[in-house]
């Protein structure tokens, strides 16, 4: 799921389009990792796959315009949003850019932030031996990754039907957003990166599936599901009556999951820590 070129074209464009909906899914694990990272007044960072910028705007606000931030993302669609969303941070400097190839500022960063933007490159361990030549020695950074799919419920019931009812597979090889699944894998590719002191923590909690504005919260939800993720990717080109099916599977299976009037799934992120 999600390769380079798909976030350069299909996948950015769908994710540009949803970015409140992605919000609330990512925005908590992001939270966690920002406070992990404990950004300060006047420190240099790096927001490796920002995106549409969420997580940039706090980075920003943290360090004041005594500091500065470098945001980086492969898809044009989104650093098209993060402009607009960050032209009020003159301290922040916006790139089109992919970090296994950018030629960053060598040692100009004291630390490195990512939410759910390290597990896509092709090359992993050139591209953190890359990124790595911006920090500075014994510079933080902090990682936010999902753990396997079976733990994320947002994945794992639109791949029931995708998968024809198999359940979902162990942590999968190559670049994807379950890459990290296995802390073998990202400590690996760190290490190879140069990267030391690695160390993951586990962040569940609920996450709230939306998109859209149908009045009925389980619509919502399956729309997300059609638009976003395992599921999006099979229903290219279906059919209608294949799309039909498939909503009609997701509302029967997130009706289950109703509380305090949106649907909520269990969700599982690793909050990975590092030094340079």
């Amino acid at each position: 799921m999600a390769s380079r070129e798909e976030w350069m074209g299909r996948t950015g464009v769908e994710w540009a389009r949803r970015g409140d909906a992605l919000d609330l899914l990512l925005g908590p694990p992001g939270s966690e990792g920002l406070r992990t990272l404990n950004p300060v007044v006047g420190e240099h960072l790096i927001d490796l796959g920002c995106g549409a910028g969420p997580s940039t705007a706090p980075l920003a606000d943290a360090v004041s315009r005594q500091g500065r931030v470098l945001a980086i993302d492969v898809s044009p669609d989104l650093i098209a949003q993060a402009q607009d969303r960050l032209a009020a941070h003159p301290h922040v400097s916006v790139a089109e850019a992919d970090a296994q190839t950018h030629s960053f500022e060598p040692q100009a960063y004291d630390a490195l932030y990512s939410r759910f933007g390290a597990m896509f490159f092709d090359q992993p361990e050139l591209a953190f031996q890359n990124i790595r030549t911006a920090l500075k020695p014994g510079s933080r950074a902090v990682f936010v990754a999902w753990r396997e799919a079976a733990r994320n419920q947002w994945a794992s019931v639109p791949m029931t039907f995708a998968t024809d009812g198999a359940a979902p597979q162990g942590p999968q090889s190559g670049p994807g957003p379950f890459a990290w699944a296995d802390p073998e894998v990202y400590t690996q590719q760190l290490e190879a990166g140069g990267f030391k002191d690695i160390e993951g923590t586990a962040f569940e909690f609920m996450a709230e599936i939306c998109e859209g504005t149908d009045p009925d919260p389980v619509e919502r939800a399956s729309e997300f599901m059609m638009r976003i993720g395992p599921l999006a990717a099979k229903l290219r080109g279906a059919t209608p009556e294949a799309k039909a099916e498939a909503r009609s599977f997701l509302k029967q299976r997130l009706s289950r999951h109703l509380q305090d009037g949106a649907v909520r799934l269990l969700a599982s992120a690793w909050i990975v820590t590092a030094r340079a």
